[in-house]
């Protein structure tokens, strides 16, 4: 039998494992949706289990990575009153039916309000 060392055990499974946590965080840091300057970080963990005779173990090897955070997406929100007087929140989306404008009484169609109507 021959000692083990980190490039030995389990045929190099270290390696291996290190690799494939190693493309996701490569893929992390590519993805633009995701906070450019966050560290991102790759755990090796190596658990070695004797059994009652101390002649033998059982060996588990894991890896993992921590990756940054999808950044938020922001947007604007229009506050405006309906015609029953409520407080609505309209979506930041142009569209074929723009906010209206609050005149004090009743929302008036986006049009009509920029042209003085």
């Amino acid at each position: 039998m021959k000692e083990i060392d980190l490039m030995t055990i389990q045929n190099g499974a270290v390696f291996d494992l290190f690799g494939e946590e190693l493309k996701k965080v490569v893929a992390n840091i590519a993805d633009e949706n995701t906070v450019a300057n966050a560290s991102r970080s790759i755990t090796i963990k190596i658990d070695i289990k004797p059994d009652k005779t101390r002649r033998t173990g059982e060996v588990k090897i894991q890896t993992s990575s921590t990756l940054a955070k999808v950044k938020p997406t922001e947007s604007f929100l229009f506050f405006d009153r309906n015609e029953d007087g409520e407080l609505v929140a309209l979506a930041d989306e142009p569209g074929p039916e723009l906010p209206g404008i609050y005149d004090g009484s009743k929302i008036k169609p986006f049009r009509a309000a920029v042209q003085g109507e």
